[in-house]
């Protein structure tokens, strides 16, 4: 249940990596500003992981619980 958790939230961390880059990216280009990219971690990846991670571990719960129960 815990790897599994890992597993997903190291995955979301991942992918709100690469939306916020690219986020931020398109968002430069468009209004020509200069870009911390720090941003993308702070603002993006992270709180996707949490939301990942926490989603995934409830589901897991959830199956745990079930699977017990029969």
């Amino acid at each position: 249940m815990l790897f599994t958790t890992l597993l997903f939230t190291a995955g979301g961390m991942g992918l709100g990596l690469l939306l916020g880059i690219i986020g931020l990216v398109s968002y430069g280009l468009i209004a020509g500003v200069q870009l911390d990219m720090r941003n993308a971690y702070r603002h993006v990846a992270i709180p996707v992981a949490i939301t990942i991670g926490g989603a995934a571990f409830a589901g897991a719960l959830v199956l745990e619980f079930r699977n017990r129960r029969h």
